[in-house]
């Protein structure tokens, strides 16, 4: 069958929202160049009302499709190669499932030009952080500009994907869990919700972009906010002494041991 769309997505969830709604704005496809498959009648429907065809059958997209994405939970992607294998068309397959290796793409699928993507859920609001890993010789701008569209994008060789994982993939929830303890250190102090969750959100982001703009080691910039027996070195000297540092390395370490688990599975 003839290559008609340029971009067909296989899976309607939020991730792929977020990558088509990026697309979109960035006008790198134009909507009726795209074609996006999900089993799930209402998911469709949402995918529709951005002008791109939808349909139930993942083979339609795979045949069809010059890129292809694989936008599935990885437990179902067994299931979902089968299906496709024998009239998929697409040259370059960009896959965003964890744990699902290229190794892996390419014994169920064939040789093609593979991409690994992990992206991460800030990506829904446009502030993503995508690595990026190209099989040899198939590094893309056009793949590059899709996930600039939902955010940043680092390059890197799949080894490091588990350490990706770790970090920016899984990272969101650990930022979420500081955002939530210091919103809740502030209603302890007498702050109303709404205030503390101001206050929070605001010093996160913030501090973030400190950190981005600056060249100083991040060290030093802690230190810059504590002066000898003032307040902010009682919180910190407390933090120290309870760990906070080696819990969240103890912490991305299993995240990452879980990753490289699924990956071999």
């Amino acid at each position: 069958m003839e290559k008609k769309f340029t971009l067909g997505i296989i899976g309607a969830g939020n991730m792929a929202s977020a990558i088509l709604g990026g697309v979109l704005r960035g006008g790198l496809v134009r909507a009726d160049k795209i074609i996006v498959s999900d089993k799930d009648d209402e998911k469709r429907a949402v995918i529709a009302q951005n002008g791109v065809a939808v349909t139930p059958d993942n083979r339609e997209v795979a045949q069809s499709a010059e890129y292809l994405m694989f936008a599935v939970k990885p437990q179902i992607a067994p299931a979902v190669f089968e299906e496709i294998a024998p009239v998929i068309a697409s040259r370059t397959v960009i896959s965003i499932m964890a744990g699902v290796p290229v190794a892996k793409l390419r014994a169920a699928l064939g040789e093609r030009n593979y991409v690994r993507v992990m992206p991460n859920t800030p990506a829904l609001v446009g502030e993503g952080m995508s690595a990026i890993a190209f099989a040899e010789g198939g590094r893309s701008q056009f793949v590059l500009d899709i996930f600039a569209s939902i955010g940043k994008v680092a390059e890197l060789s799949e080894d490091k994907f588990d350490a990706v994982t770790s970090l920016s993939g899984s990272g969101p929830a650990y930022v979420y869990m500081f955002i939530d303890a210091l919103m809740k250190g502030g209603m302890e102090g007498g702050l109303d919700a709404e205030t503390a969750k101001l206050l929070a959100v605001q010093t996160v982001r913030g501090a973030a972009k400190m950190v981005s703009l600056s060249t100083r080691p991040v060290s030093e910039l802690v230190d810059a906010v504590c002066s000898k027996g003032g307040t902010t070195i009682q919180a910190v000297e407390s933090f120290k002494e309870d760990g906070l540092e080696e819990t969240v390395i103890k912490g991305m370490e299993k995240c990452r041991k879980r990753s490289e688990e699924l990956a071999n599975a």
